[in-house]
């Protein structure tokens, strides 16, 4: 029996997204569609096996009219949508991409959405002259837009550092979990050690913050995986994303 709900992942190509749909594919529950400027993946990770059951849509995010010509018929949007760079550029990737995507999933019909955020929202107080402000000031922006317009029907997941087997263009995969898994462990699992790390401003949420990509590819489909009256809203904190590992 074919799935009957359509999912859409935004930047489903890259790292995050294409974990995540991967699992989409593997739940069963979905037909799986992924919308990003280069489409199918040139250096896909040979440890997701379910890619090629896939719709691989290349477009513009940012574009009004490739959004709802590629939304119609969604019933679950997810964005995995982030980018590094200067305060204007992450404001408008990290947080004008989804905000458009959540106007377009609103008026096509959708019933849930789901974002994949930071664990530092809401704990940082920024100038918007400092550093990475526009990522974190984005991802806020664009997690307000979605409760507003999905209030009973959307997943937000804040992890920290997310690791894993990662493609870096035709590398790899590069085992990230050499790094994240030993790091976490000491932010979170070290009694008085790890109490003192998390004390630290920015160091500490990033320390006990980091996830399995498993786990938050897993927590983003299966939140969004029921009926839309019973989904509720959510928002996923590191602690809530490694129960998915």
């Amino acid at each position: 029996m074919s799935p009957q709900r359509r999912l859409l992942v935004l930047g489903g190509n890259g790292y995050v997204g294409s974990q995540i749909c991967d699992a989409a594919v593997a739940c069963g529950k979905f037909a799986v569609s992924s919308l990003s400027r280069s489409g199918k993946p040139k250096h896909p990770n040979p440890h997701l096996t379910n890619l090629s059951a896939v719709e691989w849509l290349e477009g513009d995010v940012l574009d009004g009219g490739c959004r709802d010509a590629t939304f119609k018929g969604s019933d679950v949007v997810i964005s995995a949508i982030g980018a590094f760079g200067s305060n204007e550029f992450m404001e408008r990737v990290c947080g004008d991409a989804t905000i458009g995507a959540v106007e377009s999933a609103a008026s096509n019909g959708a019933t849930s959405f789901g974002f994949v955020s930071s664990a530092q929202v809401g704990r940082l107080d920024l100038s918007p002259s400092t550093p990475m402000y526009g990522y974190f000031n984005g991802k806020a922006r664009a997690e307000e837009a979605i409760k507003s317009a999905f209030p009973n029907s959307h997943a937000i997941l804040r992890p920290g550092f997310i690791y894993g087997p990662r493609m870096v263009g035709s590398v790899g995969p590069v085992p990230l979990q050499l790094v994240g898994a030993p790091v976490n462990f000491v932010g979170t699992q070290m009694g008085p050690i790890s109490s003192i790390i998390q004390s630290i401003p920015f160091v500490g949420t990033e320390c006990s913050s980091m996830v399995p990509v498993e786990a938050v590819a897993r927590a983003a489909v299966e939140s969004l995986s029921g009926d839309e009256d019973v989904v509720g809203g959510r928002i996923l904190m590191p602690e809530d994303i490694r129960k998915f590992s």
